[in-house]
């Protein structure tokens, strides 16, 4: 009885410390600058940087009237479109670490014979890290979906264009909290594993005033 309580709790401790975040960024919908940006969704800090000439829009393109000339790819839901060197990082509103598995991407405007090209570089416990998506014009022009093992345990994950081809898209980024309890889940582990104690002393003395 003892072991499964055991069980039980480190079964509830470990899953509440790690649960995966969908950025989707439909809460931004109808956003457009030219200028820094930065909000919080699901615990993790969005910071957009538009380097000398760029500019944001967050909206499904099918809704946005005149930003997207001729067109933007639409996958029929809100995204991330950085146009003209920018980029965009994302880090926990913590600072604590995380992992990146998967997002969405596409190129920003359609027909005009560029290919997309960006890198993914983050910070993390083991160092930097990086890669490199490309897609012919082609397939860019609508949203593909891109998996990730080698980003664990990251502070920081920053997205930009290439040189050549300094416009991207991007949506349903998929980060998770790294498995470092979190103080209230020590506190929950810690009075469980009073509970169990106590039963198991409890359990103890009956055996022995029998």
């Amino acid at each position: 009885m003892i072991r499964k309580l055991m069980m039980a709790f480190m079964a509830a401790f470990l899953t509440n410390s790690a649960v995966a975040a969908t950025i989707d960024f439909e809460a931004q919908d109808n956003g457009h600058d030219y200028y820094d940006y930065s909000f919080i969704e699901d615990g993790f800090k969005v910071s957009y940087s538009p380097g000398v000439f760029g500019f944001y829009i967050i909206n499904d393109p099918n809704d946005q009237v005149g930003m997207c000339s001729p067109a933007c790819p639409s996958n029929g839901t809100t995204a991330f479109y950085a146009f003209n060197d920018s980029s965009v990082t994302f880090e926990r509103e913590n600072k604590g670490l995380f992992s990146f598995t998967a997002l969405d991407v596409a190129k920003t405007f359609t027909g005009n014979g560029r290919p997309l090209s960006m890198t993914l570089t983050a910070m993390g416990v083991n160092g930097i890290i990086t890669s490199t998506i490309f897609l012919e014009e082609s397939l860019a022009e609508t949203f593909s979906n891109f998996n990730f093992q080698e980003f664990v345990n990251i502070s920081s994950l920053t997205i930009t264009g290439a040189q050549e081809f300094p416009d991207f898209a991007i949506d349903n980024v998929i980060l998770s909290p790294a498995e470092v309890p979190e103080p209230a889940s020590w506190a929950m582990l810690l009075a469980g594993l009073g509970i169990i104690g106590a039963a198991r002393r409890r359990s103890l003395s009956n055996g022995l005033a029998q």
